[in-house]
């Protein structure tokens, strides 16, 4: 097919002996009428043009309908011995479908026109040419981001246990490659970065916090999901989430016996903790209640049908445990208060900064050894053990 290039220009050469502001403007080798396939394949080509003079130069398409695109707009440029090269791959920014922003998308198959536009910055005379080119095998299916929940909307990062995280969940239509990033004041916080996911559900815990784990100020934070595929197609979906009351849980035992150290096999030893919060947040604790007797043979999560099994990241507990057992399985909450007087009756308590409580349970020995070694700790659930094996102490059972 004849590659055509048609002249349009309200000002071009003149009796004055005025030069062609553009020229040279053809796409492709500049003989042919140029064909696209943005399918994935990288197939692209390059509308190449030449000023005579500094320039402001615009380059747009449009298709049939007269509909434009613009790939540049107002562009300072200045005379080279050479073509200036816009490379062209069938992609063009996109446009708003509520609150989802297609940033870029894939031209529909169809025939364009291209428009080179010059204005002289010297004389603001202007001049455009243009041509056409073709768009087939286009992959315009769109990288949507479809059913977008953010729940919680306002993230309370303490470590308590309650709304500690947010769920970003959402479903694509095809493989595509997403991040989510996070607008603080001094620049962007990346959560997910450019991981590919399937065309299905996909949903990201995110913790409130930066990447290396420090903490983001209270307020308001806007939050940009971003979807691409392999030919070029972007999507972007944003919206608010709110910090509130960030901070860091941090306890210490202050004093820890065990007594006595000499028993019978079946007697009872009792085991006294004092804990004190000396982070800057409450720390949320659940039971079983100051003084609960365990045996040897019990384990924390097992107990009072299981009312006790632990609930996730964020609730502390005092621990005991010994040598050869099973981790820490004697475990009491962090105050002395009666289960009924709870923040949450029945259920959990909280332990204010600076709070610091004596909790006293007791453990039967039913174990046949003759030497066991106990100790203490402090486990915050679904994290670790920030007070890990302190004093440790011998206890001789006889039988």
């Amino acid at each position: 097919m004849v590659f055509v290039v048609w002249l349009l220009a309200n000002v071009g050469l003149s009796s004055c002996g005025q030069t062609t502001l553009l020229s040279d403007v053809h796409a492709g080798d500049g003989n042919t009428t140029p064909v696209i396939h943005p399918n994935g394949s990288g197939d692209a080509t390059t509308i190449a043009y030449r000023v005579s003079e500094p320039a402001l130069v615009s380059v747009y398409l449009t298709d049939a309908a007269g509909k434009h695109y613009v790939l540049r707009d107002r562009e300072p440029r200045v005379p080279m011995n050479t073509d200036y090269a816009l490379r062209f791959d069938g992609t063009v920014r996109g446009t708003s479908q509520g609150d989802m922003a297609i940033v870029q998308q894939v031209l529909p198959n169809g025939t364009y026109h291209y428009i080179v536009q010059a204005e002289s910055q010297a004389t603001h005379r202007t001049m455009e040419q243009q041509g056409t080119l073709e768009v087939r095998d286009a992959a315009t299916k769109l990288p949507l981001i479809e059913d977008l929940h953010v729940e919680p909307q306002v993230v309370s990062p303490n470590e308590d246990a309650i709304d500690d995280v947010t769920t970003f969940s959402y479903h694509l239509p095809i493989t595509s490659t997403v991040s989510i990033a996070i607008q603080a004041p001094d620049g962007p916080v990346p959560f997910i970065s450019d991981v590919e996911e399937g065309p299905y559900a996909q949903s990201h815990i995110w913790d409130g916090k930066r990447q290396d784990g420090s903490l983001l100020a209270s307020g308001t934070y806007t939050y940009t999901v971003t979807a691409r595929d392999t030919v070029g197609n972007v999507v972007q979906r944003k919206g608010q989430i709110r910090i509130d009351s960030p901070g860091r849980s941090e306890a210490q035992i202050t004093y820890f016996n065990i007594a006595p150290t000499n028993v019978e096999l079946g007697g009872v030893i009792t085991a006294t903790i004092k804990v004190k919060n000396t982070g800057n947040v409450p720390i949320r604790t659940q039971g079983p209640a100051v003084g609960y007797r365990y045996t040897t043979h019990d384990i924390f999560s097992s107990i009072d049908g299981q009312q006790w099994a632990s609930k996730g990241g964020g609730f502390w507990r005092v621990a005991v445990g010994y040598d050869g057992g099973p981790g820490y399985p004697f475990r009491w909450a962090m105050t002395n208060r009666p289960l009924s007087q709870w923040n949450v009756p029945n259920h959990s308590d909280l332990l204010q900064p600076g709070e610091e409580v004596k909790i006293v349970g007791t453990i039967q020995l039913l174990e046949r050894q003759s030497k066991m070694y106990f100790y203490a700790g402090l486990a915050h659930e679904g994290v670790g053990y920030p007070v890990d094996r302190m004093g440790v102490t011998l206890v001789k059972v006889g039988f």
